[in-house]
């Protein structure tokens, strides 16, 4: 058992790939990989700039290890534990921006990505629904059914985000079911020395003709 894991987008419409989170956890050690990732797209022959992050705990996830960064240092998660962790989307000035006030009213949605690798990659036959994210969708977040699988949760904001402002948070806790206990106990040997993973996603849109701008992004509003 203790081997189980060793290294766990007509209207002008304006859109912006936000902070592209990847977490690697494991039971024993957790590392984090965050890949900043921005775009700017031209309108009108004017670069207006849109931009999100992904915070964790109220602060903006940036740099190598700093995702969970609470949990790695507890040294004492262990599977099915639920570790309190709140993930939220804030609306910031682009990084290359020089102008405090610059920014953009947006609406915006995640994407979270759960699933596990071994060492020949991702592992298709491992359940992601056992890497367990407690989503939050009593506090303007609604879950896109249409869009999900069990790899992969879409989620869209209902509120205006202000230019400075957070969204409440869309999921408040990580869990690794007990069920991956059991079934190694019971013989079922896949679940030993894998990884898991969560990758979170946040993208916007502009609020001016704002459903225009959220059905041309992304096939639908927020609502």
């Amino acid at each position: 058992m203790k081997n189980f894991m060793r290294s766990p987008k007509a209207t002008i419409v304006l859109f912006a790939l936000a902070a592209v989170l990847l977490v690697f956890g494991g039971i024993n050690a957790i590392q984090a990989a965050p890949r900043i990732e921005s775009a700017d797209y031209r309108a009108q022959v004017q670069l207006t700039n849109i931009n999100v992050a992904v915070t964790e705990n109220g602060n903006v996830v940036e740099g190598d290890g700093a995702l969970l960064t609470n949990l790695a240092k507890s040294g004492e998660f262990k599977i099915g534990q639920t570790f309190k962790d709140e993930l939220a989307v804030r609306n910031t000035k682009h990084p290359s921006s020089t102008n405090d006030g610059e920014g953009i009213d947006e609406y915006v949605r995640v994407s979270v990505y759960r699933y596990w690798t071994d060492g020949n990659g991702k592992a298709v036959n491992l359940k992601p629904d056992y890497i367990k994210l407690n989503f939050l969708t009593d506090n303007g977040w609604t879950i896109d059914e249409a869009a999900s699988t069990p790899e992969r949760t879409v989620l869209y904001y209902k509120d205006v985000v202000p230019v400075g402002g957070d969204t409440k948070p869309f999921a408040d806790s990580v869990t690794i079911d007990s069920a991956v206990a059991t079934a190694v106990s019971n013989g079922n040997y896949d679940y030993n020395n894998v990884q898991f993973h969560v990758k979170v996603t946040a993208d916007a849109v502009q609020t001016h003709n704002g459903d225009e701008a959220m059905t041309s992004a992304w096939g639908r509003t927020n609502r």
